[in-house]
Order: structure tokens, then sequence, then C-alpha cells
């Protein structure tokens, strides 16, 4: 990656060598304090910090914001990498504040909609599949862990996408935040209970949050603070707010990925359909979601998508990187 400042290296061979030697030192504490502003935003959301105390959150925002100031002259392209990392924290910070406005959560609209798919309602029927037939613990596992990987994937695909395709990342980059922002917009518009509240609430007979009762199983088998250790983890990494349902955001991104591999990483691009087929069940199948707020989160990530393409033009080279790979 340049760090160099395009104006002191155009100046280079004019100024004096302990000139050029203080610039470049200026430059990498820069860098510096760049790297460390996001770190600090990703260390606060696993840890909690944020939720505890709401304002140190806004205030990391400002000083992250005044640290990548430069970049905004500059537009090198490590600033893609501030519009990840920041948007991603500042769409957390708001998604917690989503259930506090005077909109009432709702819950009946999304029962009758998966109510007009043929036979019963999805996350019922799969929930009631389970019990019914004694599924075995290991396909519980397997839906957490897919479940989950939602915390990991589209990180790890923006470090594959800056590395092997640089010429898209910056799509890679809106599509990522553009969707979970155009999600955000409908958390505060349209504030619904996923199916584990509704089955807590007896608006959906039946319905149970699976990862919750098995996780705290095993955690508390295993160790007296096993299961409040998960409590704090998940409520800092994926429950700021319980009723931000729709669209579902897990459903919304993992598509954006499989759409972007479509255009410029076309190796990628079954594996991740595959991917996308496993959470959207995986979901249904926990009670994390219902079909209708996954097809939300598939209609966010394609507008986003259309919009990204739009914005951010890639150029033959980018094309042609797509094809050889």
């Amino acid at each position: 990656m340049r760090v160099q400042d395009p104006s002191l290296e155009a100046s280079a061979r004019s100024d004096p060598p302990n000139e050029r030697t203080t610039a470049g030192r200026i430059e990498v504490a820069v860098l510096v304090l760049q790297a460390a502003s996001l770190v600090a935003m990703t260390a606060t959301v696993a840890t909690r910090v944020w939720q505890q105390h709401l304002w140190f959150g806004f205030l990391l925002v400002i000083l992250t914001t005044a640290a990548w100031a430069p970049e905004i002259r500059y537009r090198r392209e490590r600033m893609v990498w501030f519009a990840y990392v920041a948007g991603i924290f500042v769409y957390t910070l708001l998604r917690a504040l989503a259930d506090e406005t005077a909109i009432p959560v709702r819950t009946d609209y999304v029962i009758r909609v998966d109510g007009w798919l043929p036979g019963s309602n999805p996350v019922q029927w799969l929930q009631e599949w389970r019990i019914d037939n004694g599924v075995p613990k290991v396909l519980d596992y397997l839906a957490i862990a897919t479940h989950w990987s939602f915390f990991v994937t589209p990180h790890a695909g923006a470090v594959v996408a800056f590395v092997y395709y640089r010429a898209a990342f910056r799509r890679y980059v809106g599509l990522m935040v553009g969707t979970m922002w155009l999600g955000l917009t409908l958390f505060f518009l349209l504030p619904t209970a996923p199916p584990w509240l509704a089955g807590e609430t007896g608006d959906l007979p039946g319905v149970t949050r699976v990862m919750d009762a098995t996780i705290r199983d095993v955690l508390g088998d295993a160790t007296e603070s096993g299961a409040a250790t998960y409590d704090e983890l998940y409520k800092a990494l994926g429950e700021p707010n319980s009723v931000a349902a729709m669209p579902s955001i897990h459903m919304g991104i993992t598509f954006g990925m499989y759409l972007w591999a479509r255009s410029h990483a076309r190796r990628l691009a079954l594996a991740l359909l595959v991917y996308c087929g496993l959470m959207a069940a995986s979901l249904l199948y926990l009670g994390e979601h219902y079909v209708a707020d996954e097809l939300a989160g598939i209609t966010c990530a394609l507008l986003v998508w259309a919009g990204v393409r739009w914005y951010f033009p890639v150029g033959e080279a980018g094309v042609a990187q797509a094809a050889r790979r």
C-alpha cells in the first residue's frame, strides 16, 4: 500500500534530506494513528464499551474522523478501509438506538406474509420437525456455526477483495456498508420482532431461540461462567437491538458477497451461493428470521449493488481480472 503523500513525492528532489526524513516520520505517525483508531473501533464493539458508554462510541467516531481527515484531500486507497470500519461501527451504534423511537414494534405482518407460503409457517414447521424427529445436536451446532460465521466472513471477504481484486475493492466496501445502512433505515421505520421473540410473546407458538438454549447448555455444563460469557459476547456482536429483524442483515450481506463475486471473483461465486442457501436455512431453523426478513435483506443487497455498480465503475483491468479468476 502506498503511504507517501503525493505532494511530498513531487517535491522529493528539491527538499533537503532532513526535511524529507521529517515528512516521512510524520507520514508514518499519521498512518499508525489511523490504524490505531480503526483497531479501537473494533475493540470497543467486541468489549461492549460503546454500549455501556454510548457517548464514548460517538466520541471515538469524531476522533477517528479527525485522524482520517487528510485522506479526504489526498484520496489514497487506504481511505476505503476507513469507510469500511467506520461505516460498520456507526451502523452498530445507531442500530442500538433503532428501537427507542415512538414507532411500535410489529410482529403480525411478517407472520402473515410467511403464512402466504404453501404449508405452515416455515419457522414453525422447521422447529416442529426438529423436535418431532429428534434431530441430532450436530445439526444445531452446524446451524449456529453458519449463523456466527457472519461475524467473520464479510471481513475476510474484504481482505480477499483488497489483496486479490483491488480494482473492485471499492465496490465491495460500498456494497457491504450500503446494505447495512439501507437495512438500518428500515430498522428505524419498521422495528420488527424476530420469530423467537414472537414465540416468547405467544404470537408464534412453539418457536424458541435454538441458539440460546443450545449454547447455554453446553457452556453452562463446562464452566459456571460459561453461559454468562456467551450472553455478554452475543449482546456485543449480534444483539444490540432485539427487534432489528427486518430486513435480515445476515442474509443481505451474505447475498451481497455472492453478487460481488459473480462479477469480480467468479471462482468464488458458486461457493458463496451455497453459503447463502445455508445461511437462509439456518436463520429459519434457529428462529432468528422469517422468510420475509430474508427476502427483504436480499432486496436491499440488490438495490445497493445496482447503485454501487453505477457509482464505482470498474475499468478494463477489473473486468479482465474477474475473467481470469
